[in-house]
C-alpha cells in the first residue's frame, strides 16, 4: 500500500495523479480506492489501446500480446497504487496509438489525441518526456524519408509546423512544473552506473516478474533484448533501401516502434551525459516493458505476415502462456513488488493504537519516529483515521524522545542505547513496531 500525500503536488513527480486523486477525494471520499481510482481507470485506458494497436490482426495474435501486455505483475502493480506510473503507462499507449494513426491518416483528431496523450503521460511521471521527445523526433525521420522516397524537396518547417500549436500548449502546461521539479532536485532515483548496467538490467528483470536471473543469463538476455531492436532495424533499413515505397505505410506500427526502441536510450543516454539525469530504473523505467513488448509483436507481425506465420504464432503464444502463469502464481492483492515494505503499514497502526491503550493515559499524544520511507502512509492513516493522538510523522529519523519507532529489523542497530521493547515483527515488510520503555506512562 502506498499513497503520496497531497502537500508539495506541484513540484512532485506525479502531478496529473495529484490532481485526479484530489478532485476524486472531493467527489468519492478519501477512501484507499478513491485515491487508486484513477490509476484503475487509466488500466481500462491501458488495455483499451493495447487491443486496438494489435486489433487488424488475426484474433488469436491479438489475444495473445493482449495477454502479454496485461499479465505483468510489475507492471499490473503500478495500477493500483495512487501513483502516476499506471496514469503514465495507460496515456502513453493512447499516444502511441493515435500517433500511428496520425502517420498513416494524417487526420487532426489523432494528432489531437497524440499530444493530448502524451502531455498526460508526461504530467504523470516526468520520466515520459523522453518518450514525447522521441515520437516527434520519429515524426522528423519518417517524414523525411518519406520525401526521399519522391520528387519532392524535404523542408523541415513545413513538415512539422501541424504540430506548432499543440506542442506550443504542451510546453506551456510542462514548463512550470518541470522547471520546478528540477530546481528541487526531484528527478533521481535512477541508477548511475549505464544504460545497459541499469536500465537494461532492470528492464529484463521487470519482464521476467523480477525473477532471480544469474549473472550469464542476464548477460545472454541483454544480447536477446538488443538482437530484436537490431533485427527489426535491419529488416526497415533493408525494406527502406530497397525503395518498397508501401512499406511505411503498411508497416507504420513496426516502424515507429522500432525506432523508439533506438531513439529512447538514446535521449536517454544523451540526458545523463548532458543533466546529469540518472539512468531509470525499477518503476522509473517500466514503462520501457510495454513499449517493448509492442515492438516485438509488430515484428511477428511483419514476420506472421511474410512466411512465418505458424512459427510466430507459436512463440508468441508460449511467451503469453508461459507470462500468464507466473502472473497467476505471483499476483496477490496485499503487497507490491515496488513497496513491499509500505505493505503492513496499516496493521501497524492497528498495532501501535492497540498498544498505546495499554501503556499510555487516553489524553496523552504520542510521537512515533519512522524510516522516512513510511512517512507518507502514516501520516494518510492518520489524518483518514482521525488519530488524533498520534502527532505527524516526519522524515528526520529517530531518537530518544519518540515514544514507538517503526524501522526496518536490519535498523535495530539504531537503537543499542536506547531501552526499548519490540512489540510486534511483520514478515512481509521485514519491519518492526517498537515502544520506548523510558517514556512510557500510564
Amino acid at each position: 500500500m502506498e499513497i503520496i500525500s497531497f502537500k508539495g503536488w506541484f513540484t512532485n513527480n506525479h502531478i496529473l495523479n495529484s490532481l485526479f486523486m484530489k478532485y476524486s477525494e472531493l467527489l468519492f471520499g478519501n477512501s484507499e480506492f478513491a485515491l487508486r481510482l484513477p490509476n484503475l481507470l487509466a488500466l481500462l485506458v491501458y488495455m483499451f489501446y493495447g487491443y486496438r494497436l494489435f486489433k487488424n490482426s488475426k484474433i488469436i495474435f491479438t489475444v495473445m500480446i493482449f495477454l502479454l501486455l496485461c499479465t505483468n505483475n510489475l507492471l499490473m502493480d503500478l495500477f493500483g497504487l495512487a501513483r502516476g506510473y499506471g496514469l503514465s503507462c495507460g496515456f502513453m499507449l493512447m499516444s502511441l496509438y493515435h500517433f500511428i494513426a496520425f502517420m498513416k491518416e494524417n487526420k487532426k483528431t489523432d494528432l489531437i489525441l497524440f499530444h493530448f496523450g502524451s502531455l498526460l503521460a508526461s504530467l504523470s511521471n516526468f520520466t515520459l518526456l523522453t518518450f514525447y521527445a522521441a515520437l516527434l523526433m520519429i515524426y522528423i525521420i519518417v517524414k523525411y524519408i518519406q520525401t526521399r522516397q519522391t520528387t519532392e524537396k524535404f523542408n523541415l518547417i513545413k513538415s512539422t509546423s501541424i504540430h506548432f500549436i499543440p506542442l506550443l500548449i504542451s510546453g506551456i502546461v510542462l514548463y512550470e512544473p518541470v522547471r520546478r521539479v528540477i530546481t528541487k532536485s526531484n528527478l533521481g532515483f535512477g541508477g548511475k552506473n549505464g544504460f545497459y548496467q541499469d536500465t537494461v538490467t532492470s528492464l529484463i528483470s521487470n519482464t521476467f516478474h523480477n525473477g532471480n536471473i544469474p549473472a550469464t543469463g542476464m548477460l545472454i538476455l541483454k544480447v536477446v533484448f538488443s538482437m530484436i531492436v537490431l533485427i527489426s532495424l535491419f529488416i526497415i533499413l533493408k525494406n527502406l533501401a530497397e525503395n518498397r515505397t508501401d512499406f511505411i505505410s503498411k508497416y507504420t506500427g513496426f516502424i515507429v516502434t522500432t525506432f523508439l526502441m533506438v531513439v529512447i536510450p538514446l535521449l536517454i543516454v544523451a540526458l545523463h551525459y548532458a543533466a546529469g539525469s540518472d539512468y531509470p530504473i525499477a518503476r522509473f523505467s517500466i514503462f520501457l516493458f510495454p513499449l517493448l513488448l509492442i515492438q516485438f509483436g509488430f515484428l511477428m507481425q511483419y514476420c506472421s505476415l511474410n512466411g512465418y506465420q505458424n512459427s510466430t504464432l507459436i512463440l508468441i503464444s508460449c511467451a503469453a502462456l508461459i507470462s500468464l502463469t507466473d502472473f497467476y502464481k505471483k499476483s496477490n492483492f496485499h503487497t507490491c513488488a515496488e513497496w513491499t515494505e509500505d505493505s503492513d503499514t496499516k496493521s501497524m497502526i492497528r498495532d501501535l493504537e492497540a498498544d498505546r491503550k495499554i501503556n499510555y493515559a487516553d489524553s496523552k499524544t504520542v510521537s512515533l519516529g519512522i524510516n522516512w520511507f513510511f512517512e507518507p502512509t502514516t501520516n494518510y492513516y492518520r489524518v483518514t483515521k482521525n488519530l488524533t493522538w498520534l502527532l505527524p510523522v516526519d522524515r528526520e529519523g529517530i531518537d530518544k524522545t519518540d515514544d514507538y519507532f517503526y524501522i526496518f529489523e536490519n535498523e535495530l542497530g539504531l537503537l543499542d542505547t536506547y531501552n526499548y521493547e519490540i512489540i510486534k515483527k511483520y514478515s512481509d515488510a521485514k519491519t518492526v513496531l517498537i515502544r520506548n520503555k523510558d517514556k512510557t506512562i500510564k
